[in-house]
């Protein structure tokens, strides 16, 4: 190489961390000066202070300051400030690995004109040396120059320069000088640039500031410079110490196992370990969302794996199908029929043997013709089996369970454990009754309830036992209940029959009753369960008169007697005991507690039968349909929720309505279904409340304070104590609070502003088959077809717009299909979300899609066995999807409920 007469050797260098500042920062760095080494961030804490997790550059900062190319000041990095020409000559020096190569015990002089840190001037010489910097070119542009050489901000035009050199593509950059920039400000780049650009831009090096602009003469600072090397390394990879690729074979919560050339190594994850991928500059949320058994880059100190990145996406296995023929657990290997052809597979004590669903099986697992997929490795020159993925294997066992349907040569039932199953009965099968006989017919001799115990010989039901006989119903008059048992005059004899543990019990009138509501002589109807305990008791015969807002006209506590005079005028006298139930305010009272409130002009609403009061409530509210409000005679007239009325005189009326403010008497109108509360004589309604339903999506579910947290449509929250409301099932029966789970949909009833119930929206979720104008027929997720009226109100929601016509819908629309807040259908049409398939994930429990970009962190996506995939409208396995196809996800809730392949 040429030398200048102006370069000369002197001595007394002083490292400096190269992007510490310059010369302020020399004697901060004077421990670092033997050879220049770099002290990563990770000496003193895991990574820089000032580079949050989540910063845009955050990988290539991390990665290259564990590499050695960067170093940091005071544990900061300062990822905003400008990066000199000079720190910029050391990382380059750097991420070529020939920094050790400066002599620091010399000094270089230059011209005058070529000013730089007397720190650098070794660096700055071996890049001069090397070929990174171009001598003459260099001292020209300093002569030109108004500040110093060395501490100028290095540009992104002289930076792309400097890096393509680094890489060793100076001869590209030859080569692509003639070629005009694609960039719009391509005119205003320096000559002796445009190949150096062009070619950075040809090898993914450097890009745009924007896709049409380069910006050349713009400043780059620490955590672009960090991010330009980094992306360079793709095309001059260089082996830095502490640093090791391989294929990962494992990774857990504490370490990360990966094959190299020296063979298995395992490293210890950190609390803070950062895990990445090829295709994204973000971190990932967890080591699990890295794929097994691809190249993986690992750095960090010693046997700690501080940074993780997968840098391909192809996984080094090959996959194998077939039969298992046998397991020979001395020798590790296992011998499968592929096709004719008998292959034998040797494993180590790492392989891993699991279902489809990825629960975990033992080599024990692995009955004679199982058909299994093998996945081997294609990394060790003998290759090993690293899992086993059992897809079928013929069942052998004992279990028992309630038969939810029989006949045909099939046996349908819930296992005792809860699962479904279905088995196809052996030629010679004979079905025992409970009482020992066979029963005829066989399998249809099974009724639906009945508890059997089974057996399964090689997937062929081969016995089966009634243990006892399934539900049944009674008929009869109440008699009593003592120690748990139910006694019924069932014909001309007494039956008793246990109470299992949660009774159902419906009194008509009566509103949560308990079992000491019922009466001797009561007509009931009970379930009973498959064994012989009640489960339901229905009242038959009970018919309950009721008088609301009804005035006493005397009580006498000896007689327990009260005497009521209706508001239509019609006399009452009600026999009390302790079977009648006392409110006030939904609190219960008994008998004794009530007493005082029994006193002559109290309102009360009572229900009895025949003579016996069955309930006394004591009026504060009434609760109904407005039927009539003249504000001129100050009268409303309210139909009540019994079938009867009331008429209340009042002075004047406020109103209160959840989520609206300054409403007034003006805007209750006909029809309305309102809580009128009373005044203190109980006899003027003193205030309205209007009754509405909201409905809202539960967020979480607080067990221990039975409250809800809710989100609305409009994204607003709130939180609900459920404690003390009545709560409902879909189906309007009484739900209890564990009956609630994040995710569902519910209406909440508000009077005024005070909830008064929570009543669980059913939500269908399916494929429309067809669609007419007032009802469609749709193929539900896992459930059968069945066809749903619209109903009067119905929207239709598709592409975000609103209709009322469902000639919006086609055939082949995924739907969910629910009931407003009001009660009318709403229809909304799911579009599905277009994506490129790339492979499954069974460890997981997910499917895979390609990327479309770096920022496209959306890619992962969990499924289960219930998810439905399909292929040209057939349901298929999810393995059958390759690499490539054309995938459209449909979503509900966040839950992927299909995926179809285009």
């Amino acid at each position: 190489m040429h030398r200048s007469p102006s370069y000369h050797i002197a001595t007394g260098m002083i490292a400096l961390s190269l992007l510490a500042g310059g010369p302020a920062a020399a004697a901060a760095a004077a421990s670092s000066a033997s050879g220049g080494t770099a002290v990563s961030a990770t000496a003193q804490s895991s990574f820089f202070a000032d580079v949050k997790p989540g910063h845009w550059a955050e990988k290539s900062i991390v990665k290259l300051a564990l590499q050695g190319i960067i170093v940091g000041e005071n544990g900061n990095f300062r990822p905003a400030a400008n990066v000199s020409r000079q720190e910029a000559v050391v990382m380059a020096l750097r991420f070529m690995g020939k920094e050790k190569e400066a002599d620091l015990q010399q000094a270089v002089i230059f011209p005058e004109s070529f000013k730089v840190n007397n720190y650098y001037k070794p660096y700055i010489a071996l890049a001069i040396k090397l070929g990174l910097l171009e001598e003459t070119a260099e001292f020209k542009t300093a002569e030109s120059a108004k500040g110093e050489w060395g501490s100028s901000p290095a540009s992104r035009e002289w930076l792309t320069k400097l890096i393509v050199r680094a890489a060793g593509k100076t001869s590209l950059a030859q080569e692509l000088a003639s070629r005009a920039s694609a960039f719009q400000d391509g005119a205003s780049i320096g000559a002796g640039y445009v190949g150096y650009i062009n070619a950075a831009g040809s090898l993914g090096m450097v890009t745009g500031v924007t896709p049409t602009q380069f910006q050349p003469a713009a400043a780059v600072n620490r955590a672009q410079a960090a991010t330009l090397f980094s992306r360079s390394q793709q095309v001059a990879p260089v082996a830095y110490p502490g640093e090791t690729g391989g294929i990962l074979t494992a990774i857990n919560g504490a370490s990360v196992s990966v094959y190299t050339d020296q063979g298995l190594q395992t490293f210890n994850l950190a609390a803070d370990s950062r895990f990445y991928r090829f295709d994204s500059d973000a971190s990932l949320k967890s080591s699990s969302e890295l794929t097994l058994y691809t190249h993986v880059r690992i750095l960090g100190g010693g046997m700690d794996a501080l940074y993780v990145e997968q840098t391909d996406p192809d996984q080094q296995v090959k996959t194998i199908e077939g039969a298992v023929s046998r397991v020979v657990a001395a020798q590790n290997k296992i011998w499968l029929w592929v096709g004719d052809n008998p292959v034998e597979v040797q494993y180590d004590s790492s392989l891993v043997v699991k279902k489809m669903d990825g629960t975990k099986l033992g080599l024990a697992d692995l009955t004679v013709d199982s058909q299994v997929q093998v996945k081997e490795d294609a990394f060790r020159d003998k290759p090993l089996a690293l899992e086993v993925i059992v897809k079928s294997a013929p069942v052998s066992k004992d279990g028992s369970g309630t038969v939810a349907a029989a006949g045909n040569g099939a046996l349908s039932l819930k296992t005792a454990a809860g699962a479904d199953e279905t088995w196809t009965a052996s030629s010679s099968l004979a079905v025992i009754g409970w009482d020992g006989r066979v029963l005829e017919g066989g399998l249809s001799g099974l009724k639906a309830g009945d508890a059997v115990t089974y057996t399964v010989k090689d997937s062929v039901l081969v016995s089966v036992k009634v243990t006892t006989a399934g539900s049944a119903s009674v008929q009869g008059k109440f008699s009593n209940i003592s120690d748990g048992i139910l006694t019924v005059l069932a014909g001309n004899s007494l039956q008793s029959n246990y109470l299992s543990e949660s009774v159902t019990l419906v009194i008509p009138g009566v509103e949560q009753p308990v079992l000491g509501d019922l009466y001797k002589d009561d007509q009931l109807e009970l379930a009973l369960d498959a064994g012989g305990k009640v489960t339901s008791i229905k009242v038959t015969n009970r018919s309950l008169s009721t008088l609301t807002g009804a005035e006493i006209l005397s009580y006498s506590s000896d007689q327990k007697a009260l005497t009521v005079k209706g508001t239509n005028g019609k006399l009452a006298a009600l026999q009390l005991s302790d079977k009648t139930k006392f409110e006030m305010n939904g609190t219960t009272l008994n008998l004794a507690s009530a007493a005082p409130l029994l006193r002559q002009g109290q309102r009360v609403t009572v229900g009895y039968s025949g003579s016996d009061a069955m309930l006394v409530r004591v009026v504060y509210q009434y609760t109904g349909s407005v039927v009539l409000l003249n504000t001129a005679t100050k009268t409303l007239a309210l139909s009540l929720d019994d079938g009867s009325s009331v008429t209340l005189p009042f002075d004047s009326l406020g109103v209160e309505w959840y989520g609206r403010s300054g409403t007034g008497i003006a805007d209750i109108k006909n029809g309305m279904r309102v809580t009128a509360l009373l005044d203190a004589s109980q006899t003027k309604a003193a205030a309205l409340r209007v009754n509405q339903n909201v409905q809202y999506k539960i967020t979480t579910v607080d067990p221990a304070a039975k409250a809800l947290s809710l989100q609305a449509a409009d994204g607003s929250r709130t939180t609900v104590a459920a404690g003390s409301l009545v709560l409902k099932g879909t189906d309007g029966s009484a739900l209890a609070f564990t009956g609630f789970a994040a995710g569902q949909t519910v209406n909440v009833t508000y009077a005024g502003s005070t909830p008064t119930a929570i009543s669980l929206v059913k939500v269908t979720y399916g494929k429309i088959a067809a669609a007419s104008a007032d009802s469609i027929t749709l193929q539900e997720y896992g459930g059968s077809s069945q066809t749903l009226p619209l109903g009067s109100g119905f929207s239709i929601v598709k592409g975000g717009s609103a209709g009322s016509s469902a000639a919006a819908l086609a055939a082949g629309d995924r739907v969910e299909v629910k009931k407003n807040a009001d009660g009318a259908v709403v229809v909304t049409v799911n579009a599905g979300v277009a994506k490129t398939f790339w492979k499954v994930d069974a460890a997981a429990g997910q499917l895979l899609m390609r990327k479309s970009g770096v920022n496209d962190n959306d890619y992962r996506f969990a499924y289960t066995s219930s998810t439905l995939i399909t292929a040209g409208g057939q349901p298929v396995a999810a393995e059958s999807l390759k690499d490539g196809d054309s995938i459209v996800l449909y979503l509900f809730e966040g839950k992927l409920l299909e995926a179809a392949k285009a």
